[in-house]
């Protein structure tokens, strides 16, 4: 039954055969990266913790926080202008902060305002990175680096740091998100220029794949994966519940992830108000839109927000649910995601419902996948008592399937094929 899933079935993640599967060692790998490393742990942080096993790693952190006042990050980045800051969190692998950035669109300027300034704030931005990060590879004596680029206003970096290589690994639809609609088609250039120019090209879903690849045939599939043994740790009978989640009364419906307008906040009230038996536990930084729905979610008496968590905790917050969520919004960019929250709770072998999202199909028979809010919640009622030791060990097979590790994996061999590449053409 697992077969049908496993990681080396999928269309573009072949077999990693063992001449293959060596390691990449020594480059120096330059990381623009869109996230802080000590921000909520996703692919980037994922990735580049791992490549850091056999190469040195360049993390630069962005220039500003888009989550927090523009005048706030402007003052906590400025001194990042006039010195070089840098510290190790692991061996090989060193964080960069980076200058503030100034912020691309604004949603209460009309479109042609933002048709005349984005293009000058990309430069004006590019510009500053540019000499942050040349600045850096003076002082660390850096020469022919990857650079590895998240974004498509980063396309102006390409072909600045004499770099060997230029890796772009897509992980969301930028301009279908909703705030970017007044900017899309500018967007969706920007990043076609990125694709064209990448010497290669990442994307976590199928259909970012699709997409990308006629702008550049070296298009791979690398969805997200799991780090199995950290939340394998959540079937562990002696491990322990943390001390605000022990006390909430069964079942527990649950949520461990970023708490952001991706959530459909409407599902949630539901799922609250039709099981007011159980309790319904958010685990994770909470930025919910401020509006009627969230005001009424956190009215409900048997809903708890606990906010964010260490990385390493969320195995303990995760053992307590008796139904993991993936509650998405089918809205914008989120149809084509590929859920990191999947392989997590596989490999603690929760009973899983979400929303109806393609990338999850090829695993229905370990995911209960509902097409609308009235199906969520019928599963729901099933999900709460499937916890048989086959159903559990038919999750974690799948997850064990699709670790980090083997992503990292397929990774190399994508590398080492490039760099070879280069190196006989050189």
């Amino acid at each position: 039954m697992m077969n049908r899933i496993a990681i080396n079935e999928l269309p573009a993640a072949p077999t990693i055969r063992p001449a293959e599967a060596q390691a990449v060692r020594g480059e120096t790998i330059m990381c623009v990266s869109p996230r802080r490393w000590d921000s909520l742990w996703r692919d980037t942080q994922h990735i580049m913790s791992r490549l850091a096993r056999h190469n040195r790693i360049l993390y630069f952190e962005p220039g500003r926080n888009p989550d927090k006042p523009v005048m706030q990050e402007l003052l906590h980045n400025a001194p990042y202008f006039f010195q070089l800051q840098m510290h190790n969190v692991a061996e090989n692998l060193t964080v960069i902060p980076t200058p503030s950035s100034l912020p691309h669109i604004r949603r209460y300027l009309p479109p042609t305002v933002h048709r005349f300034l984005l293009p000058r704030i990309v430069e004006a931005n590019a510009r500053i990175l540019i000499r942050h990060i040349q600045q850096t590879m003076r002082a660390l004596q850096v020469e022919q680096p990857i650079l590895w680029l998240y974004g498509p206003y980063e396309v102006g970096l390409i072909g600045h740091f004499g770099e060997k290589l230029v890796c772009y690994f897509n992980y969301d639809e930028f301009a279908d998100f909703v705030g970017n609609e007044r900017v899309r088609d500018m967007l969706i250039a920007y990043e076609n220029r990125l694709c064209t120019m990448a010497n290669v090209v990442m994307a976590t879903s199928r259909a970012q794949c699709e997409r990308r690849r006629p702008l550049n045939p070296e298009t791979y599939f690398v969805p997200n994966g799991v780090d199995f043994d950290l939340f394998h740790q959540a079937l562990d009978e002696d491990l322990p519940l943390p001390q605000d989640i022990a006390p909430i009364r069964h079942p527990i419906i649950g949520f461990a992830g970023w708490i952001g307008y991706h959530i459909d906040t409407e599902l949630l009230c539901r799922i609250a108000e039709e099981f007011p038996h159980a309790s319904l536990v958010l685990v994770g930084p909470d930025e919910l839109p401020q509006n009627q729905a969230r005001e009424r979610l956190g009215s409900l008496p048997n809903v708890y927000f606990l906010g964010q968590k260490p990385h390493v905790d969320l195995p303990r917050y995760v053992r307590a649910f008796d139904v993991a969520l993936m509650p998405y919004s089918l809205t914008g960019h989120i149809r084509s995601a590929y859920p990191m929250k999947l392989h997590e709770y596989l490999a603690a072998g929760r009973a899983i419902v979400a929303t109806d999202l393609p990338e999850l199909y090829p695993y229905d028979q370990v995911v209960r996948v509902a097409r609308d809010h009235e199906e969520f919640l019928y599963h729901v009622s099933v999900a709460m008592n499937d916890h048989s030791a086959s159903a559990i060990a038919a999750r974690v097979a799948v997850a064990r399937e699709n670790t980090w590790d083997a992503r990292i994996q397929q990774i190399y061999r994508i590398l080492r094929t490039h760099l070879t590449d280069e190196g006989e053409s050189a």
